[in-house]
């Protein structure tokens, strides 16, 4: 995991990633629960064969807007790069919103696909990872600490890498059910 704090690390990575055909998305809230929410993290993953979190980027974008619309303005409305998350919707919401361009939903893939026929409990990130990907060891609590706190522990870094992992096999499981 690459952990970036300081604005040109951050700069230098968006500029990067917009070489990659298809990226991993996610993001944690700071205040997620208030009137006042504020994006903490993107995560993103460009490699859907790392299993780890070594490879995952890991921006800190709290309180820094520009750096927000840099990442919107040079990746999200970008039509020749496909961005995953899991429940796009809320992801969207601090992301470019309908200025987003070539968004993969895996909440939408799942239900499209149905729970019963995936045999899942749930649709659920989380639960598909362990349920069709087959991790384990899966922290789903750390979801909902606090992501306006500086430093992060590394529990939450943790968690935060695993994400977007979590979220490219459970894309690669889904994408078979296509054909």
């Amino acid at each position: 995991m690459l952990y970036l704090t300081k604005v040109t690390e951050i700069l230098g990575a968006i500029d990067e990633l917009a070489s990659h055909p298809i990226l991993w998305l996610d993001t944690e809230i700071a205040d997620w629960h208030t009137p006042y929410p504020r994006i903490s993290l993107i995560q993103v993953s460009v490699d859907v064969e790392d299993l780890t979190g070594e490879k995952v980027l890991i921006l800190d974008v709290l309180d820094q807007p520009q750096l927000v619309k840099h990442f919107v303005l040079r990746l999200m409305v970008n039509t020749q790069i496909e961005k995953v998350f899991h429940n796009s919707s809320f992801d969207l919401k601090y992301l470019g919103e309908s200025q987003a361009r070539n968004i993969t939903c895996t909440y939408k893939l799942a239900k499209k696909i149905t729970r019963d026929r995936l045999s899942t409990t749930n649709l659920k990130l989380k639960t598909l990872a362990v349920e069709l990907c087959h991790f384990s060891n899966v922290d789903a609590e750390e979801g909902t600490s606090d992501w306006g706190q500086r430093p992060l522990t590394q529990k939450q870094l943790s968690y935060a890498k695993m994400d977007t992992v979590y979220l490219a096999r459970v894309h690669l499981y889904l994408k078979k059910w296509e054909n």
